[in-house]
């Protein structure tokens, strides 16, 4: 005669008796759309998590790169007001989403220029370093200034005494495939 006794605590466990042994038979637990929601928003949590802790810590890697105030420094020669020996001194910095530039000729301050660049939009645009380059973009032999922020690029001309924002005909003339 074989008796079913079912354990209160644990439903899933039962035990099968008979006159001379005992035998106990657990039967795996079902997997309920419960426990796929679970598992669900258990990863929901952990990709959120993650993905905070990444934007912090590349806010907080700018901001030691670059400063609060995402300014960055460059020299290059460039032909105005400068020579091979005494490069200019450039430095770019984002302001409250704007970009201001400073063009120091050779180290002199007394000559230094302030070029207005372009506004930031976008999230956190505060926060996106200004970067610059210098490449001769036109053939002309002088080289350009390239200004990079946030995914884009601003190409101003070297002209004989400043630079100036390329204009829109002479930028698709640039980049034709």
């Amino acid at each position: 005669m074989a008796m079913l006794i079912r354990d209160i605590r644990h439903p899933s466990r039962r035990s099968v008796r008979s006159d001379t042994t005992a035998m106990f038979i657990t039967t795996p637990p079902s997997k309920t759309p419960r426990f796929y929601l679970t598992g669900l928003v258990a990863i929901l949590a952990i990709y959120m998590a993650v993905t905070s802790v990444y934007q912090w810590a590349s806010v907080q890697l700018a901001d030691v790169r670059y400063g609060a105030t995402r300014t960055f420094h460059t020299e290059a020669y460039v032909g105005i007001d400068d020579n091979a020996a005494r490069p200019s001194h450039f430095i770019a910095m984002n302001v409250n989403s704007h970009v201001v530039i400073m063009h120091i000729p050779a180290g002199n301050t007394t000559l230094t220029r302030v070029i207005n660049g372009p506004a930031l939009i976008g999230h956190n645009a505060a926060s996106i370093p200004v970067l610059l380059t210098f490449r001769d973009t036109n053939d002309d032999t002088r080289p350009d200034m390239i200004v990079t922020a946030g995914g884009q690029s601003f190409v101003y001309i070297n002209r004989i005494d400043q630079f100036v924002l390329m204009p829109t005909e002479e930028r698709a003339t640039l980049y034709k495939p």
